[in-house]
């Protein structure tokens, strides 16, 4: 399809099914009506004015042909008056030049048609002067006669009758169609949300419902999400394990090593053994947060403030920036979010020799801050350095220590909340800025 007509058409599911609907009913409709007025106005009007031409076409010969056209009209009286025609000689013409009648009065255009051509002393009309009468000139060798008779007499009544009870039908089917189309709309809508929710890390109550086909998506998304619970507690039980396992060969190591003599191979082998360990620690950590962690209503604003106040404690060079507006509570995972916010702090620290963290609350939900003095990350870099175990040497280099794992772990918490993490340049300090965003829609912001 063009890009010129779609943007005419609605994006979601819903308003394109109201659509197809619609679009039917209105063809439907102008179709009908093009039929009906074609039907109406020009055959059954066209009918009656015919039938009723007959019986003026006798009293118009009967003048015609007599002398004493009073004693005519006075001897069918009986016939005009059961014919509902009134007939007399005018004592001069029309008033009008032309025949009169509405633009719109389809009827009565059909009217005038067909006394033009099948009345041959046909003059003039009138069908505006009374609008329920049709007042009629014809010319005979007496002088003009003036007929009137009543509209219906060519015409049917009410001719717009059939039109509006089907647009009325029309209506109503509609909204039942629409009552019907958002009840098969509601289990994917339900669908969506619950999808969307389990990326946040949540897990709604959700049963296949609606139509053959929803239901089966439906049955496919729980199926998945068991499957995916299914792996996650496999992973745990793994992670358990690998710390276990790992841990014990290393502590025998160092064992055996601090019983060496003093050498420079110990000492290497010391910092391998020391490199393992936070290596092991940092994929961990890493794994241990994607695992999903219950929701709980959280107050970002004393979260940030009590883990500032942890690292002031212990002599880290951190300080809190007030912020344009702090947010309410937020339900989300306490214990990611503490993560996610305290490696990016960490990071700061282990590269920089001064660090801010801000909150604040934003039109979009909560932005949380953290920016220090350090080399910073270049911007064709930065994209890159939120991948697990990316290390970037030219700005933060191996020997600052670290194994590449601090900004994949935020990264990966914000995605988990259906939020971001950004990198910029910080204008305050001249290093990094990392900027944590939670969306509104990840919970309940109350104020």
């Amino acid at each position: 399809m063009p890009l010129s007509l779609k943007i005419f058409f609605p994006a979601s599911f819903y308003g394109r099914a109201v659509l197809i609907l619609i679009m039917p009913i209105l063809v439907i409709q102008i179709v009908l009506s093009v039929v009906f007025i074609q039907r109406h106005y020009e055959r059954v009007t066209a009918q009656m004015t015919t039938n009723i031409l007959r019986d003026i076409r006798f009293l118009s010969n009967r003048i015609e042909a007599s002398d004493q056209p009073e004693e005519v009209l006075a001897e069918l009286s009986d016939l005009i008056a059961l014919l509902n025609i009134d007939i007399h000689l005018a004592a001069s013409g029309p008033e009008i030049d032309r025949p009169r009648v509405d633009r719109l009065d389809i009827a009565g255009h059909e009217i005038l048609r067909v006394l033009d051509e099948d009345m041959a002393r046909f003059h003039m009309a009138d069908l505006v002067a009374d609008r329920r009468q049709v007042q009629l000139w014809l010319v005979s060798r007496h002088g003009f006669l003036e007929l009137q008779l009543p509209r219906r007499l060519v015409t049917t009544s009410n001719p717009h009758q059939l039109l509006v009870i089907v647009f009325l039908a029309s209506i109503l089917m509609t909204l039942i169609a629409f009552q019907f189309l958002r009840l098969q709309v509601r289990p994917i809508r339900r669908l969506g949300a619950a999808a969307e929710a389990y990326g946040r890390g949540e897990s709604m109550p959700f049963r296949a419902t609606g139509a053959r086909e929803v239901r089966a998506a439906g049955q496919a998304f729980l199926d998945m999400r068991h499957r995916l619970e299914r792996q996650r507690e496999q992973q745990r039980i793994m992670l358990s394990g690998v710390s276990h396992d790992m841990r014990t060969p290393l502590t025998r190591m160092r064992l055996i090593l601090s019983m060496m003599d003093e050498s420079e191979d110990r000492t290497t082998l010391e910092a391998e053994i020391a490199d393992l360990e936070a290596r092991l620690d940092g994929f961990l950590d890493y794994t241990r947060g994607q695992i999903a962690e219950p929701l709980a209503e959280v107050d970002l604003a004393a979260l940030v403030s009590e883990l500032v106040d942890r690292y002031r404690t212990t002599g880290h060079p951190v300080a809190l920036v007030p912020g344009p507006g702090l947010p309410g509570t937020l339900a989300a995972q306490p214990g990611q979010i503490t993560r996610a916010l305290d490696n990016l702090i960490s990071n700061a620290l282990r590269h920089g020799n001064k660090v801010t963290v801000q909150i604040a609350r934003t039109s979009q939900g909560t932005e949380i801050a953290v920016e220090d003095d350090g080399p910073g990350i270049a911007p064709e870099d930065r994209a890159r350095a939120t991948e697990p175990f990316t290390r970037l040497d030219a700005a933060r280099g191996s020997g600052s220590g670290g194994v590449g794992l601090g900004l994949a772990i935020a990264d990966e918490v914000m995605r988990s909340h259906g939020g971001s993490l950004r990198l910029e340049g910080s204008d305050a300090l001249g290093g990094l800025r990392a900027v944590l965003r939670l969306p509104r829609r990840s919970g309940k912001e109350s104020r």
